[in-house]
């Protein structure tokens, strides 16, 4: 995620969102801070995930909603085209609602995330 954004400082590739090319500074200062917040939280959930922490799978959710909202508000302000936050709106909502079905809904997984908030209550 960092990585987009060195190279969008440095001018390196095409400048891209929801799939239409912008230019560079509209990138970095539409794109970029929403970039660098879910890197944030890809760090955060890569770092959740392998040590059992129950508050990952939250963070996954957390994720697409940021993208959701974030986008839904640029687009009421007319900061960014029409087209570019409904695809935003579209591709959060399906991913964070396939997201939310399997770490919530999937018996299996729901069930490992029940026992880990188990474990660490009994921890207390």
């Amino acid at each position: 995620m960092y990585l987009s954004i060195v190279l969008a400082i440095l001018d390196i590739g095409p400048h891209i969102m929801g799939g239409e090319r912008v230019t560079r500074e509209e990138w970095l200062h539409i794109a970029a801070p929403l970039v660098a917040v879910i890197g944030v939280l890809m760090a955060c959930i890569s770092y959740g995930f392998p040590t059992e922490k129950v508050w990952s799978r939250h963070l996954v959710i957390a994720m697409f909603a940021l993208i959701v909202v974030y986008a839904s508000i640029l687009g009421a302000l007319n900061l960014i085209h029409h087209a570019i936050m409904w695809r935003a709106i579209i591709n959060g909502t399906l991913f964070g609602g396939a997201s939310f079905w399997y770490f919530y809904f999937k018996p299996s997984v729901a069930e490992y995330f029940r026992e880990l908030a188990n474990r660490d209550c009994g921890m207390n």
